[in-house]
């Protein structure tokens, strides 16, 4: 019997070797999680047997626990780049789909503009609301940020502007011709950044002319402009918006908006629609607002995972997309997830519930360019190697004398 005691004991030594061996191994594995091996004794007894003279029958290996207490930060360069301060597990889906988990933010875009780890593993998102907030309500989908942002035509600018009361009247018939290079030809001017089809900006020019000053309509005086567009060619007219204000400096009638024309040769095949806003006023010449839709190609520049998880990607033309937000997945038993290798893992029944929150809410939160190293204290380790040594070399000291004791049995004569 003490032969299986000491083998139960040398069993034990050595899966205790091996947790230990295994910490150490991965001392330097992002987001490594170091193990604890917990033994048990064995005691083989019956309802008739003497407790009091009952004899242990060895040890046991009860569970072998990760202990996911958290790792310290190691800064990067990579964006991508994502560390998890407190609780919770990055949400991945695997090759087949099925999820797993895990707390390796080393993420990069793979081929199809996916994040993923070095394992081919999808990080997943939820979508966002209106307000900002996660649709849990929506099923995760697939974190996916394009590298390029498609060139969108101009099709709608809007202006707003202010024109000074005391400018002179241009000419004296209002037929004077708009010449670019003659400020003398109009008043005030202004130039609008517009984008073709293909995203190639071009520009559009107005010119506004006061033609008359304290004029009786109805009655009534006015001051009368005219703004004159030129798209591209600033020597072909696109289009005139006549522009009547009263004594407040408030326009008389509404501004119709101005349709300017598509010009498939030039690279534009939809038409233009301008909204404009205008009062004179004691004051210089301003443009209270100036807006348009349309841009360039975008080409990826930035990418940014905020500590709430949400992802937002800048692109070379100004424009931010976002692509939802990570929430973090927590369990109710961590220690009971099932180790893939790779520092993933899955869930099993042992593992307990499992919720989504927003990082900074019910579990941890995120920092960017960042990574977490692994919670091996190599030094502790190397203690508890030489413990395990030690338990090795006991229990083989007590299997030897276990033999010796049998031997002696054996050579024994009558």
């Amino acid at each position: 019997m003490s032969f299986y005691t000491s083998l139960t004991g040398l069993n034990a030594a050595a899966a205790e070797l091996a947790v230990v061996s295994n910490n150490i191994a991965n001392s330097s594995t992002t987001s490594f999680k170091r193990s604890d091996a917990t033994f048990g004794d064995i005691f083989a007894s019956s309802t008739s047997s003497n407790p009091a003279t009952a004899k242990g029958s060895g040890v046991q290996v009860i569970s072998i626990d990760q202990q996911f207490s958290q790792g310290s930060f190691e800064l990067t360069e990579n964006a991508l780049d994502v560390a998890i301060s407190g609780e919770g597990f990055f949400p991945m889906a695997a090759a087949d789909g099925s999820p797993v988990y895990t707390r390796n933010g080393s993420f990069m875009l793979n081929k199809d503009n996916q994040v993923v780890n070095s394992s081919g593993f999808i990080v997943q998102v939820h979508p966002l609301l209106a307000d900002g907030k996660s649709d849990f309500n929506q099923n995760l989908q697939n974190l996916t940020i394009n590298r390029t942002i498609a060139a969108q035509a101009t099709t709608s600018v809007a202006l707003n502007i202010k024109l000074p009361e005391d400018s002179a009247i241009i000419g004296t018939d209002g037929d004077t011709v708009i010449d670019p290079a003659n400020i003398a030809t109009y008043n005030q001017s202004q130039i609008i950044s517009l984008f073709d089809d293909a995203g190639e900006p071009y520009t559009a020019q107005v010119y506004y002319q006061k033609i008359g000053d304290n004029v009786v309509v109805g009655g009534a005086p006015q001051d009368q402009w005219r703004a004159s567009i030129y798209v591209g060619d600033p020597a072909v007219l696109s289009n005139a918006i006549a522009l009547n204000f009263d004594a407040n400096g408030a326009v008389i009638g509404a501004i119709d908006d101005q349709i300017i024309a598509a010009s498939p040769v030039d690279g534009r095949t939809q038409p233009i629609t301008l909204g404009l806003a205008a009062i004179t006023h004691t004051k210089a010449f301003e443009v209270v607002n100036q807006t348009s839709d349309g841009r360039a190609l975008g080409e990826l520049t930035n990418i940014n995972i905020e500590e709430r998880g949400s992802v937002v990607a800048t692109y070379s033309n100004g424009v931010q997309v976002s692509s939802g937000r990570i929430n973090l997945a927590n369990f109710s038993s961590p220690s009971g997830l099932s180790q893939q290798g790779g520092t993933v893992y899955s869930a099993t029944n042992a593992s307990g519930t499992l919720k989504f929150g927003e990082p900074g809410t019910s579990v941890g939160t995120l920092a960017s360019g960042a990574k977490e190293r692994s919670n091996v204290d190599v030094t502790a380790e190397l203690v508890s190697l030489i413990a395990a040594q030690r338990n090795f070399q006991s229990n083989a000291k007590a299997l030897e004398t276990s033999g010796a004791l049998a031997t002696t049995l054996i050579n024994m004569r009558g």
